[in-house]
């Protein structure tokens, strides 16, 4: 063979490299963006909680303290001992996990649609909405993807040498493809509980690809064999699962799920603008009846892109858990259909319109995540005031709880003497084990056992503050144990500064 032809492979291999490489390196850009601008969210918050917390605590008592493993905020932990604490270094995690998941993404569409569905599919994860909005959180999400797409690319792989015949793969390569698809798999459970319904809908889907004669019962053996390696793995994690199945899910604050819940939390998976959501989901339907005839591969992206969000559904009819955030990485995978659906329009100015208003109703969707300027946190707001706190002389007291995630964050010598906190209707968090605060009942207030000299009182004074009614009773008992020396009012705290008055 002449050397120009033996060479044509190789050169198309680079191609293919340098595009997948500058796609993933655009979605880093995209995700890294003014990323430390706006202020910890409620949920990120939680997770500062946990990075606070000792090697020994994560592993030990704190294990099963969240509704998910502390697997997560382990990976966090390590991060920000080498990058540091910043938002940004923090947050940047998460978005360099969403960009890394893109090469999950081409292997995926490329094996279903060819090369130009492929470069279509990473151009439209890019700039995803729901992947650039939680990418950019300092939560479990972009792990639960990049797991996810890792072991749907080596499932794929399988499924695919189903049609290819027994030989299309060594043993090695089978078992190891195996292999990535029961890590990924354990990965994703680790990280966030709902992956659960993960090889549940994977099951499914080889169930009926065997019925239909798609793959091998062989293949199906396969996967089981995976499974109960699974199982094994993940047992450290189920317990704790099922205790919060049967405790914290019982009194969740994620409302009921019915037609106007279903309805709300798709829009919001799907965010695109009114007047291009048409083409988008025309897109997307497009791109679902390319796949006809595309294998058990082809029905594995269906199968989770819609299989997730029924799952949930169903299962929201015995508990609470329908909400967009666990539908991130099935929107996400959608992003392969819209390069399938795009990739079979005709002709290149078609191809090219229609790519431009689906890139605008991404755009357009995902602009209003970003914050232009710096937003302080309040710790940062009242910085004056509390670093003139001598925490050695002064006792903590919170109005509320929550508080504690982001004081601690930034003074965390506040909380090495005795801190006490309030809650709504005296109720009790589900990661009450990780708080250094101890949880005081409102009747107990007159009986709080200070023993500095001050006491410094923290309330949260904007929703969702806890009504004034339901601590600030408790908190004027407090407060009347002494003479106020300092206060300082944020956007949602007030602080105020006590020297005791009543006898030791």
């Amino acid at each position: 063979m002449a050397p120009g032809f033996a060479a044509s492979p190789a050169k198309d291999r680079a191609a293919e490299v340098l595009t997948v490489v500058l796609f993933t390196l655009a979605a880093a850009a995209a995700q890294l963006a003014l990323i430390g601008n706006n202020s910890f969210t409620g949920d990120e918050q939680v997770t500062l909680l946990f990075l606070r917390a000792d090697w020994s605590e994560l592993w030990g008592r704190l294990w099963g303290a969240d509704t998910h493993r502390p697997y997560y905020y382990m990976l966090l932990k390590a991060w920000s001992e080498v990058f540091g604490e910043s938002r940004f270094a923090l947050r940047s995690l998460g978005g360099l996990l969403h960009a890394a998941s893109l090469p999950f993404v081409w292997v995926l569409a490329r094996r279903l649609g060819g090369r130009r569905a492929a470069v279509w599919a990473l151009a439209f994860s890019v700039l995803s909405p729901l992947a650039i909005f939680y990418g950019r959180d300092i939560r479990n999400y972009p792990l639960v993807t990049f797991s996810i797409f890792g072991s749907l690319a080596a499932l794929s792989a399988l499924a695919a040498a189903e049609r290819a015949g027994a030989v299309a793969l060594s043993t090695r390569r089978r078992v190891l493809l195996w292999a990535g698809v029961t890590v990924g798999a354990a990965s994703a459970f680790y990280a966030h509980s709902i992956s659960v319904l993960y090889p549940m809908l994977v099951g499914l889907w080889a169930l009926g690809s065997a019925m239909a004669g798609l793959v091998s019962w062989r293949f199906v053996g396969q996967l089981v064999l995976a499974g109960l390696a699974l199982a094994l793995i993940s047992v450290p994690a189920v317990l704790p699962m099922l205790h919060h199945a049967e405790t914290t899910l019982k009194d969740f604050w994620i409302p009921p799920t019915d037609p106007g819940r279903l309805v709300s939390q798709m829009r919001d998976a799907y965010p695109y603008p009114a007047p291009l959501l048409p083409v988008v989901l025309g897109l997307l339907g497009f791109g679902l009846w390319r796949l006809r005839g595309s294998g058990a591969a082809g029905l594995l992206i269906p199968a989770m892109v819609i299989g997730q969000p029924v799952a949930l559904a169903l299962l929201g009819l015995v508990e609470p858990v329908f909400i967009t955030r666990a539908m991130v990485w099935p929107a996400m995978l959608s992003s392969v259909l819209l390069g399938l659906g795009l990739a079979g329009l005709p002709g290149q100015q078609l191809r090219l319109g229609v790519a431009a208003l689906v890139l605008l109703a991404q755009a357009l969707a995902a602009r209003v995540d970003y914050v232009a300027h710096y937003q302080p946190s309040e710790p940062e707001r009242l910085a004056a005031f509390f670093d003139r706190i001598d925490p050695a002389e002064t006792d903590l007291i919170l109005g509320r709880q929550n508080v504690e995630h982001t004081l601690r964050w930034d003074y965390p010598a506040l909380f090495d003497g005795p801190v006490f906190a309030f809650n709504k209707g005296d109720e009790k968090i589900i990661y009450d084990a990780a708080n250094r605060s101890v949880r005081v009942l409102r009747a107990e207030a007159d009986a709080l056992p200070l023993t500095r000299p001050y006491f410094l009182i923290v309330r949260q004074i904007r929703p969702p503050a806890p009504p004034g009614d339901e601590v600030t009773p408790a908190l004027a008992r407090i407060a009347a144990r002494g003479r106020l020396v300092a206060q300082a009012e944020g956007r949602w705290w007030t602080a105020e500064l006590y020297e005791r008055t009543d006898p030791p």
